[in-house]
């Protein structure tokens, strides 16, 4: 229910309950100069969600799980940056509904969103998602085969759509 009304300012002035579309959004990143390996299935460590340009609108980001939980059903976007060495045999990343990694791709068994291997230069791999959710669902960020990352130059984030 969304109750709004003008005042003599013509400021719109009342109370919206509920998620409405474009709330429930948050960007979050990853702390620390340093890099890590994963095994597969591992969820990055996304642990900021305050500092600079980062942010949490509604309290849906969690920096201990490091998961995102939609406050109602909708239809929802994320996206990941990752920045990985050259150094590595492969690189892959995904998304993590649940506890189950995404699959929108009968390609791969992995079920990666962004894969690279070894190339002549560190790299960043970007993924993005719209994918619809129910209230309590959650997303992560999460390694496809044992992947490394530079902490420091990582971060994702997402909003609900409709």
């Amino acid at each position: 229910n969304t109750i709004l009304k003008l005042d003599d300012n013509y400021a719109l002035t009342g109370t919206v309950t509920g998620t409405v579309a474009g709330t429930a959004a948050f960007s979050a990143r990853a702390e620390g100069a340093s890099w890590v390996s994963p095994a597969d299935g591992t969820i990055l460590i996304f642990s900021d969600d305050s500092t600079g340009d980062n942010f949490d609108t509604d309290g849906v980001f969690n920096t201990s799980t490091y998961k995102f939980t939609a406050p109602a059903t909708g239809v929802y976007m994320f996206w990941y940056v990752i920045y990985t060495a050259e150094s590595d045999a492969t690189n892959g990343f995904s998304f993590l509904k649940d506890s189950t990694k995404v699959n929108f791709s009968e390609a791969s068994s992995n079920k990666y969103f962004s894969y690279s291997e070894v190339g002549t230069g560190d790299h960043i791999q970007t993924a993005n998602i719209i994918i619809p959710l129910s209230s309590g669902n959650t997303m992560a960020v999460c390694t496809a085969t044992q992947s490394g990352y530079y902490q420091e130059r990582t971060q994702w984030g997402g909003c609900r759509l409709a």
